[in-house]
């Protein structure tokens, strides 16, 4: 195993996710990749201008703090560990934006996070870590969350 690809959703549940990684890593050697997807732009003017600037502005803010954030873990990482760590912030669809990493860095492992849900919620909303697995065709390790 030479590469570990953590898909980190919320701030709160990254230490758990990386945590898993991390010892992996330590008995693999294997590099981890920690990204997270965030929300694409509209790519055309006239979507844009649809919304006030201050949204576009917030949300510019936001992207910055979560890049400054993802670099921070994997420097902390590095340090305290000493595994190789590289952080990402990518835009886009999760499936996509994951698989077209997967591809690009042969990653070997994804670790995401998994919350239980009722079978209700379930029967109405995307199963992502599903439609994952069908895409990616390599182990995904779900780890239980909160």
């Amino acid at each position: 195993m030479k590469n570990i690809l953590v898909a980190v959703d919320h701030k709160k549940d990254a230490e758990t996710l990386i945590s898993h990684a991390v010892n992996i890593s330590k008995l693999t050697s294997a590099k981890i990749w920690i990204i997270h997807v965030t929300e694409a732009d509209p790519d055309d003017f006239l979507a844009r201008e649809a919304g006030p600037q201050y949204v576009y502005e917030k949300r510019a803010e936001e992207r910055k703090e979560e890049k400054a954030i993802i670099e921070k873990w994997a420097e902390n990482l590095t340090k305290e560990h000493n595994v190789d760590v590289e952080g990402r912030l990518i835009e886009g669809s999760v499936i996509k934006s994951i698989k077209k990493l997967v591809e690009e860095c042969n990653i070997d492992l994804v670790v995401a996070g998994h919350k239980k849900r009722n079978l209700v919620y379930g029967l109405f909303t995307s199963n992502k870590k599903k439609d994952l697995i069908d895409e990616l065709q390599i182990p995904l390790l779900a780890v239980p969350l909160g």
